[in-house]
């Protein structure tokens, strides 16, 4: 018996199995894959509390764990990610040095759960941050389960991902309305963390597809100080910051993920957002319709860099402690381009 079930962001299905052959498109050296490991993941320096401290904003599984044959399967997944991307006319997207994607496998195989968050309630999100993510990410994940031995070769291993890839594409609409397929056509994402972790019974892939467009300077946080601020790859026209906010995440056991938080995750609850500093003499100020509206301190926008600084104290003093995720936007306000989906956790 065989049982495969994938979740996008925003969307959950139970999927079928169906076969598929793949091509290889980008490979990843040993040498740069080491570059990209490291000896050990750590934490994030900028993601504190308001009052000066790191809290207790930590990931309990730093040592991520990779499989021996992690390289192999690394290039044959990104390799059919890209098929995809480039048969329907898209860049493909290059590897993320952010390890989210292989934390997140690795806990759920560990821990015997299947869910967007993780033991420690965190959000797809809230991982990328704690792992020095600052730009934007979306997740899919999807296992494979077997109830007998059959992953045991790197062979095998490739076949439930190409399935899994397979289906996140082609078998998406009816369960998920089109969610997985979307985050892998992204146009805007240029950079994927991709996890696999597996036994002989179970395979976990997650992809953590991120739009990276700016070098953003750390520490983000200071007090109750946001600078976004660095260099670009490319013109940006950011026109707000959405504000979005989480209660203090609480740790969750494997049952209890695998039975109440089975589901889509969301961005939280938007409380508000930033716009340019506005002084209202020529114009009229833009305003958020729903939430609170704070005028940056700064913002300063060029061909290649960025500078805006904002206050969180106006949303902290209505919310209170819990995880504000920040999300630099630019486009069309109905249909934004989300540059960052950076989370500052705020202990009481």
């Amino acid at each position: 018996m065989e049982q495969k079930r994938s979740k996008a962001s925003g969307f959950a299905a139970v999927i079928g199995v169906i076969l598929v052959a793949v091509v290889v498109l980008l490979l990843i050296s040993s040498s740069t894959l080491q570059n990209l490991l490291g000896p050990k993941e750590s934490t994030s320096t900028f993601v504190q509390s308001l009052n000066g401290d790191s809290g207790n904003a930590t990931l309990s599984n730093l040592d991520i764990t990779y499989p021996s044959n992690y390289e192999a399967l690394l290039n044959y997944t990104l390799g059919i990610i890209n098929e995809n991307r480039t048969s329907e006319g898209l860049a493909p997207v290059t590897l993320s040095p952010i390890p989210s994607g292989q934390q997140h496998a690795d806990s759920m195989l560990q821990n015997d759960y299947f869910s967007h968050w993780d033991t420690q309630g965190y959000k797809p999100y809230m991982r990328y941050s704690l792992l020095n993510g600052v730009g934007f990410v979306e997740e899919n994940i999807a296992f494979e389960y077997s109830g007998f031995p059959a992953f045991t070769s790197t062979q095998s291993v490739e076949r439930v991902l190409g399935d899994l890839e397979w289906q996140m594409m082609n078998n998406d609409s009816a369960c998920c309305n089109n969610g997985h397929r979307d985050n892998i056509l992204n146009p805007y994402h240029n950079r994927v963390s991709i996890g696999i972790a597996y036994s002989s019974s179970y395979v976990y892939l997650v992809q953590d597809f991120e739009t990276y467009l700016a070098t953003l300077n750390t520490p983000i946080a200071q007090g109750d100080s946001i600078t976004l601020e660095g260099n670009t790859s490319q013109t940006l026209d950011p026109t707000s910051v959405q504000i979005f906010y989480d209660s203090t995440p609480t740790s969750l056991s494997p049952s209890t993920l695998n039975q109440a938080y089975d589901g889509p995750y969301d961005q939280g609850s938007f409380v508000g957002g930033v716009v340019a500093p506005c002084d209202n003499i020529f114009s009229s100020c833009e305003k958020f319709t729903q939430g609170i509206t704070v005028g940056a301190t700064t913002w300063a926008i060029n061909s290649d860099a960025i500078e805006i600084q904002f206050s969180l104290a106006n949303f902290v003093q209505i919310d209170g402690a819990g995880v504000y995720t920040i999300y630099l936007t630019q486009g069309d306000v109905n249909n934004p381009e989300y540059l960052t989906s950076i989370s500052v956790f705020v202990s009481g």
